[in-house]
């Protein structure tokens, strides 16, 4: 598929058109730049900003800009909510950042107090700055071309509007037959183009006339605490959230699962159970164990549940090879979405029952997963190498120049933005599975695939609650047992109402072959 396919398909349909970067945003300081054409069919929201920039909005996505003079704007695109200040209205949130600009450490610590899925930004004369939420599940890509900046939630959407040309390496790494293993992202911080980068949670992007360069903000960290003042302040802090986010939108639903995450996020929600909707789906066999489960929960609890049962062939779908072209392009033309996801969004995006889906995403985190994938494994060595990153990202055995081309692109990720705390830091691949894994993967899945069909906030997007569970114990955070005492604390309920369901994904079999396949890849010397 190139450019021309997927202009060719969308131009004479204003309903295709709108799902074309669905829910996205583009800023520039390039004045060429024209709205009224494909991409944006001049169906976007189009917006100055300090007489430098231009803002084009997708008309789904919520945005919200308040001016500081005539040389100071800030704004935010998405959602965000504040469960420390008890703030839920994305106006305000802005006017409590603009009183903190001066003031950096107050400043960036109201944004580490923040949960949400937005990418905020503040233009000052002819530089901006811009962040994204704490695990980058709102994606930000961005580039500087021929002296002009371009920012979007969609890595096509600036290759489309410059004519950028796919890089060789990658469409070599996408060809290899085992690309599609362990998720569909790229190496590093790069994208489908040498032009454009990602940007890094915990990290802004600041770019004036002259450079553009992306700055370390945040450090993750454990923090000094017993196990028990960490769960007490977790209980806190997740009940809170729980509450902005039923007061911020009307019709809140849990999508709920049989996993740890989601039994947790439900637990959080013991003082309101009422205020929430419930449903999970069933749109592949091995989705209907926690679908019944969820159920189970539900009725143990005496609360209703939704089971959305999405046909499990295409042919149910008229639309439903359209759709995947525009899901395929919006995700970079580097993602292979599966054949269940598509069908899933086209259904959901018809279903009007709730205003926004709670997904428990994130908080894997903080529960020591590459110690899980890897049998056990406790030690990964004090410090990464491109070598180990390129073994965590891909299987690529038999095909050693990818195996190098990844270590180099891993390489240059380490070296710019790779700095553990000074004090407190947390396990390096702990670290790298928060700012690489998640953004390159999940965030991406979200902004490209998931708010495609309705709109989803996070409760464990928070950086106050991410370091928290990453001050647990190792031991503790590969058993959950924090998971296991807040819901015991909050609805014993919940875990005597069904059994755990187990990732179908991650049996012993597999971890055993992937710790093999981890030792001898590392071994390698090329």
């Amino acid at each position: 598929m190139n450019r021309e396919d997927i202009r060719r398909i969308v131009k004479d349909d204003d309903g295709l058109r709108t799902k074309l970067f669905r829910k996205g945003f583009f800023l520039t300081d390039a004045s060429d730049v024209n709205y009224l054409d494909y991409p944006f069919w001049g169906q976007w929201n189009v917006t100055a900003i300090n007489q430098r920039y231009t803002l084009a909005v997708h008309k789904e996505l919520p945005c919200y800009i308040k001016s500081l003079g005539e040389e100071r704007t800030i704004g935010m695109v998405g959602h965000a909510y504040d469960p420390v200040e008890e703030e839920i209205c994305e106006e305000r949130i802005l006017e409590l950042l603009a009183e903190r600009i001066g003031a950096e450490d107050d400043f960036w610590k109201t944004v580490n107090q923040l949960t949400g899925c937005f990418c905020l930004f503040v233009a000052e004369g002819d530089r901006v700055r811009f962040l994204n939420d704490a695990a980058g599940l709102y994606s930000v890509f961005y580039g500087r071309v021929d002296s002009h900046v371009y920012v979007s939630s969609h890595s096509n959407l600036i290759g489309d509007i410059l004519g950028l040309e796919e890089d060789p390496f990658v469409t070599k790494l996408k060809s290899c037959r085992t690309f599609y293993y362990f998720g569909n992202q790229l190496p590093g911080n790069i994208t489908q183009f040498a032009e454009v980068k990602r940007l890094n949670p915990n990290h802004y992007v600041i770019s004036d006339a002259v450079d553009t360069a992306q700055k370390r903000f945040y450090w993750p960290h454990s923090l000094d605490k017993t196990e028990d003042e960490i769960c007490d302040e977790l209980v806190a802090l997740m009940k809170k959230t729980m509450e902005m986010i039923s007061k911020k939108w009307d019709r809140p639903a849990l999508s709920l699962t049989g996993g740890c995450d989601s039994k947790t996020t439900l637990a959080c929600m013991s003082d309101r159970y009422n205020e929430f909707s419930y449903f999970s789906y069933d749109s592949q066999p091995n989705e209907l164990p926690d679908a019944e489960a969820a159920a189970a929960i539900c009725e143990a609890l005496g609360l209703p549940h939704t089971l959305y049962k999405i046909p499990y062939e295409d042919e149910a779908f008229e639309d439903v090879e359209v759709i995947r072209s525009i899901l395929i392009w919006n995700g970079g033309n580097v993602r292979n979405n599966n054949p269940n996801d598509v069908r899933k969004r086209i259904y959901l995006d018809r279903v009007e029952d709730f205003d926004v889906e709670i997904k428990s995403w994130a908080s894997e985190i903080g529960r020591s997963r590459y110690t899980k994938r890897y049998n056990g494994k406790k030690s990964f060595g004090k410090k990464p190498s491109p070598r180990k990153c390129t073994t965590f990202y891909k299987f690529l055995f038999f095909n050693r120049g990818l195996v190098n081309k990844c270590d180099k692109a891993f390489k240059e990720y380490l070296q710019a933005y790779y700095e553990p705390a000074q004090t407190n830091p947390i396990p390096w691949q702990d670290q790298f599975y928060w700012e690489w894994h998640w953004p390159s993967r999940d965030g991406v899945n979200l902004t490209c695939e998931q708010i495609y069909s309705n709109d989803i906030t996070v409760p464990y997007n928070n950086r106050l609650v991410l370091e928290l569970l990453l001050s647990v114990s190792e031991a503790h955070r590969v058993s959950d047992e924090i998971y296991t005492r807040i819901r015991a604390r909050l609805d014993e309920r919940i875990d005597r109402a069904t059994e755990a369901i187990v990732d179908v994904n991650h049996t012993n079999k597999r971890a055993i072959l992937e710790t093999v396949y981890y030792y001898a890849n590392t071994l390698l010397p090329y």
